[in-house]
């Protein structure tokens, strides 16, 4: 009985970390089901045309700079602005900024929708946070946008996420903390909404007090 149990406990021991692993991105998977619902609702009420001719127009718009490509830059950019009920838009804010070209044709995209917003009554379908995935071809990453933008492979598989989390304890262990610390917000960029990302990143600092 003993070794039924020792052995019945070893299994669990090998599988709870991967359905732990799966848990945590069935849980992502659903914020982000949810996140875009709700900016879904938002741009078929105020977007002419609705959230499809969004990202239509979005897609038309923007690309993949080749500097990008050879840089295997994978993120995802938040767009962050107010359309006032009567239809005055306000300033653009970019977080997590990818550069590479691509704030300033998202900068142009969101100047050419000026003038294609549906009237409201109601303030709260005022104020949008759209997440913007740029991502390449072949690259496994757990980030997730509402608008996807792909771009083509550069000749060569860019690093997964798992890459640079099988790194950074590595890192960390040699003291080649600045490096660790590059990986993170490499990681940071493909994924803002993770906070396993931002948490890690501050226990780097924690260990130095």
């Amino acid at each position: 009985m003993k070794r039924f149990l020792y052995t019945l406990c070893s299994i669990l021991l090998l599988i709870n970390p991967f359905d732990i692993r799966s848990q945590e991105n069935t849980l992502a998977d659903n914020l982000a089901l949810s996140r875009n619902r709700n900016i879904q609702q938002m741009l078929d009420l105020r977007f002419r045309g609705g959230s499809g001719e969004f990202e239509k127009l979005l897609i038309n718009q923007v690309f993949y700079t080749e500097e990008a490509r050879q840089n295997c830059v994978n993120g995802v950019v938040i767009l962050s602005f107010t359309v006032d009920c009567d239809n005055t838009p306000g300033e653009l804010k970019m977080r997590n900024a990818l550069y590479y070209g691509f704030n300033e044709q998202l900068t142009a995209f969101y100047s050419s929708t000026v003038g294609k917003w549906n009237q409201c009554t109601d303030e709260r379908y005022t104020r949008f946070e759209i997440p913007i995935q740029f991502i390449l071809e072949g690259t496994e990453t757990n980030g997730r946008g509402f608008v996807v933008v792909e771009g083509k492979n550069p000749g060569y598989k860019c690093k997964s996420d798992q890459y640079y989390l099988d790194n950074i304890e590595k890192l960390r262990k040699k003291g080649k903390t600045k490096r660790a610390l590059e990986m993170i917000d490499i990681l940071m960029k493909r994924d803002p909404y993770n906070q396993t990302y931002y948490d890690l990143k501050n226990s780097f600092f924690d260990k130095q007090d």
